[in-house]
């Protein structure tokens, strides 16, 4: 049970009732926590699609599917296990990361979870920076700094108001399709 009640679309006033459409947010309890304050929602969103628009979401997902799993994040895991399918992800890259073995990656993609990584450790390195320059943009490297940033936060944020999982059990740090699609189908 989440320490903070997961508001629905009529608890919160109707001109932020777009947020909750099926087409923008739908039924996420990330979003129904978060909106017992509204604009902090709204202006959180604007700032995450800001950054989502600077890697593409394929590089997105998996940034934040290293993270998760970096972090021990079920909660962030499970959720992005089910959007990254959508945006190019496979499971073979999944069970990689969920297995902490980044060798199926080419060298653009690796180079880019392995910083990110390292963002979240506090670790980063010369070494790292200047082969994540060799494939990346600054402009690629800010956006991907300040997201990995975000979702560490989050992983903390979600454990602190104990968060539970949408549609049943947690798919595991090694999802199979099998239990992917009793899940998320």
């Amino acid at each position: 049970m989440s320490r903070l009640s997961l508001l629905d679309t009529d608890d919160v006033p109707e001109e932020y009732h777009h947020l909750f459409s099926d087409d923008y947010l739908g039924d996420r309890h990330i979003f129904r926590v978060w909106a017992h304050n509204p604009d902090v929602l709204e202006a959180t969103l604007e700032y995450l699609n800001t950054l989502y628009d600077q890697l593409g979401d394929r590089r997105k997902e998996l940034v934040i599917l290293t993270v998760a799993r970096a972090r021990g994040a079920r909660y962030e895991w499970h959720q992005h296990v089910d959007i990254a399918r959508n945006e190019g992800v496979t499971l073979e890259e999944m069970r990689a990361i969920g297995g902490n073995d980044l060798s199926v990656f080419d060298d653009a993609e690796f180079v880019l979870l392995q910083y990110a990584r390292a963002v979240e450790s506090g670790t980063v390195t010369d070494q790292i920076h200047e082969a994540l320059m060799r494939a990346y943009t600054p402009a690629e490297i800010v956006a991907l700094g300040l997201l990995v940033d975000f979702y560490v936060g989050l992983c903390n944020y979600i454990a602190s108001v104990d968060l539970p999982f949408e549609g049943g059990e947690f798919v595991g740090w090694i999802p199979d399709e099998e239990t992917v699609s009793a899940l998320f189908e």
